[in-house]
């Protein structure tokens, strides 16, 4: 279960976050956008402290140019790094073909945020089947463990990248 104190988050985040279960924090736009944000534990490269971050549309509308939606984001990444001094993992969603124009807007974004200068993150690019996907690790700069962190994910996806058919 991922702990986020919400009264806390919600000093800051422009829009009203609440948790929709055990792993996922919900909140509304202006536009009456529903995004849910989830953490799942990742065991893929680390065994432990390790989560997938995903941002869901539940309801599938668009919020054009929403400084409030990028705030909110960066309020929630901020208290599960405050909460959770881990490794977040981060993969663009692939159902539509929109995955590098995700990728760029993320990364706008995180070069955008006032704080950005309290984490790294490293994207890469994994190509299998012909489709494109984007994933990035992201963690606080002051891990003490950043160097292994980012051997470990260029490892693995230079596995994924070279991965025989």
């Amino acid at each position: 279960m991922i702990t986020l104190n919400l009264n806390r988050l919600n000093v800051n985040a422009p829009y009203s976050v609440w948790q929709v279960n055990e792993e996922s924090f919900g909140f509304k736009t202006d536009y009456g956008v529903l995004y849910r944000v989830v953490f799942s534990r990742d065991q893929t490269i680390w065994e432990d402290g390790a989560y997938e971050f995903g941002i869901l549309n539940e309801n599938q509308r668009t919020s054009p140019g929403d400084k409030k939606l990028r705030k909110t984001i960066f309020c929630i990444i901020e208290e599960f790094f405050f909460a959770n001094p881990g490794i977040l993992l981060y993969q663009c969603e692939t159902g539509d073909n929109r995955q590098a124009m995700r990728d760029r807007l993320f990364l706008r974004w995180f070069n955008e945020y006032e704080y950005s200068d309290r984490y790294r993150i490293e994207v890469s690019e994994i190509v299998a089947e012909g489709m494109s996907n984007f994933v990035a690790v992201i963690i606080q700069r002051n891990n003490p463990y950043a160097d292994k962190i980012f051997e470990d994910f260029r490892e693995f996806v230079g596995f994924l990248t070279n991965k025989p058919s």
